[in-house]
């Protein structure tokens, strides 16, 4: 360089030389040493005496030292001038210092430095138990370590077992930056302790239903039963007791409950093949004798039973059950299930010990269905009306109305013990095909009760008037009518009027008494015609009476509603009547009362 001024940009020291020459030529030279130094470094170091390992990490208002170091002098943001500064972070905060060196080199550094808490465990668990039992404590999960008093040992859980006296138990937790927790909980013991066993049975059938006063009996260790509520629901509980147990529910009444003679037709089709139970609790259920198969003789049990046979009624067992967690290997043949719960170690409360209730004889999944009752025609029984003369037998001949699919009937009938004395049953095989003498039940013919089950595993076609069966009676008194000593079974009874169809949709059963036959002297007979039949809104019934006489006209549909009815007194001769049924549809009866007995005919109304 030739001019004056020279730039330099050394980076060591270094010695720099300038030869200067003045006017006259005449020279000299100069020397300058530049000492090349460091920058100013600043560092903050942390320490204080919290739990975590982390430095950068400090417990809520806790001391944490910070040091500078890297410069000659310190200036912190909030005033301190030295290189160390003490601080009580409460919240996660930063701090910065900037120091200068010797030479007058400044820098800064910052630091952040995160407040945590302590881990502050909760134990939940009981707070009273009784003497003699156990209590199970929880700490709560997060953790990285646990440590229990009085021995309960190192994890989230701890068990302690015959109690004795009231103890206050303590857990120590470590969280990942090692710091510790501890919290407290006292049990307090009472008087004895029992062990309970509980769990809720169900009906198999729609999962939900409970199945009410089935008995769980406890065996093994200790014994005990419980019963079950409308939900279900059982408890059985006992002494304090430790070890093995069974539980086994049992059932044995109201056995017909449910089964009806659409089951008999239902297990025939299985043993057919025309339509299999569904696997596997409804071919458990056709079992109705627990022989680990379906044969005729389930079949036959059913109509015997149905029918009132005591002996039949004996081999049946109303209901078995299966744990609900048990699978089936074989679904559909699932015989050799298990009928218990083995329960082994026990020595604390035991709940959710389910099971699936399964009503024998009960394989029709429709009979219980409100839905469906009057899904059909009813089952017309029509037989004739007659006088009783003390000593004399009368026949009465039931036939049905036309019915196009019958799968299989059942009903009762009643008759009055002091009026009437059966003496013989013959079935009309041209009604019902297969209707036999096994079909009837007279086991409770002293009191008045005839039954009647049939059943088909294919459904029939009944004709109009299609004799069914014929009862010879021996009347015991004089002067009443037939109609009014012989009555259908009620419909709530062990044995309800019912017919079912091959879709085992389900309808009533009626009893009509139709006009008299050898009452009172030849030739009075009465005579009914209903025109026009079908109708719409309003017919005429044309009759004749023999002589003067009080008659009363009554019409009911076929759930047995009057829907009119009119009595008066009447001459001699032929009489007409026009009744008005606005706004009724459907099949109807209507009936003439007189002294001679009684006529019903069929209306069917199709309205406008």
């Amino acid at each position: 360089s030739t001019n004056a001024v020279r730039v330099v940009n050394p980076v060591a020291t270094t010695t720099y030389t300038v030869m200067v020459t003045d006017a006259n030529g005449c020279t000299d030279s100069e020397t300058i040493q530049i000492t090349v130094v460091s920058p100013a470094v600043a560092a903050i170091a942390e320490t204080d005496n919290s739990c975590t390992a982390d430095d950068l990490k400090v417990l809520s208002g806790d001391a944490a030292t910070l040091t500078a170091s890297g410069g000659a002098s310190y200036l912190w943001d909030g005033g301190s001038t030295n290189a160390v500064r003490v601080v009580n972070p409460v919240a996660t905060t930063t701090y910065t210092v900037m120091v200068t060196d010797a030479n007058g080199c400044t820098d800064t550094e910052t630091k952040q430095i995160t407040v945590v808490s302590l881990p502050a465990p909760v134990i939940s668990g009981p707070m009273t138990v009784c003497s003699g039992g156990s209590v199970t404590l929880d700490a709560g999960a997060g953790y990285t370590a646990y440590l229990w008093s009085n021995g309960g040992g190192n994890s989230q859980t701890a068990t302690y077992t015959n109690l004795t006296t009231t103890t206050t138990y303590t857990v120590t937790v470590t969280n990942g930056g090692g710091c510790l927790g501890t919290d407290t909980h006292t049990v307090t013991v009472g008087g004895s302790c029992n062990l309970e066993f509980s769990g809720t049975v169900l009906w198999e059938h729609d999962g939900t239903s409970g199945v009410q006063n089935a008995t769980v009996n406890l065996t093994g260790a200790g014994t005990g039963s419980g019963t079950t509520a409308l939900n279900g629901n059982y408890l059985v509980s006992i002494p304090y007791a430790t070890g093995n147990f069974t539980l086994k529910p049992a059932k044995n009444t109201n056995k017909l409950n449910g089964v009806t003679s659409a089951d008999a037709s239902a297990i025939q089709q299985h043993l057919a093949n025309v339509a299999l139970l569904p696997a596997p609790f409804k071919r458990i259920a056709a079992d109705v004798n627990k022989s680990n198969t379906i044969t005729t003789l389930d079949v036959a049990l059913v109509n015997q039973a149905l029918v009132g046979n005591p002996s039949a009624l004996n081999q049946i067992t109303s209901w078995r059950f299966v744990p609900s967690t048990y699978v089936f290997p074989n679904p559909n043949v699932p015989w050799g299930f298990p009928e218990q719960i083995n329960l082994t170690g026990i020595s604390s409360n035991v709940s959710g010990q389910d099971f699936k209730g399964i009503k024998l004889g009960d394989v029709v999944s429709t009979w219980a269905n409100p839905a469906n009752f009057g899904a059909g025609e009813p089952l017309v029984l029509q037989a004739p009306d007659q006088l009783l003369q003390a000593g004399a037998d009368l026949v009465a001949e039931f036939r049905t109305g036309q019915l196009e699919d019958v799968l299989s009937f059942q009903f009762a009938l009643q008759f009055d013990p002091e009026q009437l004395q059966l003496e013989e049953i013959t079935p009309e095989l041209s009604g019902a095909p297969g209707l036999e003498m096994d079909n009837f039940g007279t086991f409770n013919v002293a009191e008045g009760e005839i039954r009647t089950v049939w059943a088909r595993a294919t459904s029939v076609a009944l004709a109009e008037a299609s004799p069914l069966f014929r009862l010879r009676f021996r009347a015991l008194k004089s002067g009443a009518r037939l109609r009014d000593v012989l009555k259908l079974g009620p419909s709530t009874g062990e044995l309800p009027g019912l017919v079912y169809n091959s879709g085992f949709e389900e309808s009533g059963v009626e009893l009509r008494f139709m006009e008299s036959t050898g009452v009172g002297q030849a030739g009075q007979q009465t005579n009914l015609e209903v025109r026009p039949n079908p109708f719409r809104d309003q017919t005429t019934l044309y009759f004749e009476l023999p002589s003067d006489t009080r008659a009363e006209i009554r019409v009911t549909d076929v759930a047995g509603r009057l829907l009119f009815a009119q009595k008066q007194r009447y001459n001699a001769g032929q009489h007409q009547k026009t009744i008005s049924l606005d706004g009724i549809t459907g099949v109807l009866y209507v009936e003439l009362i007189t002294e001679w007995g009684s006529v019903v005919r069929k209306l069917v109304s199709i309205g406008q």
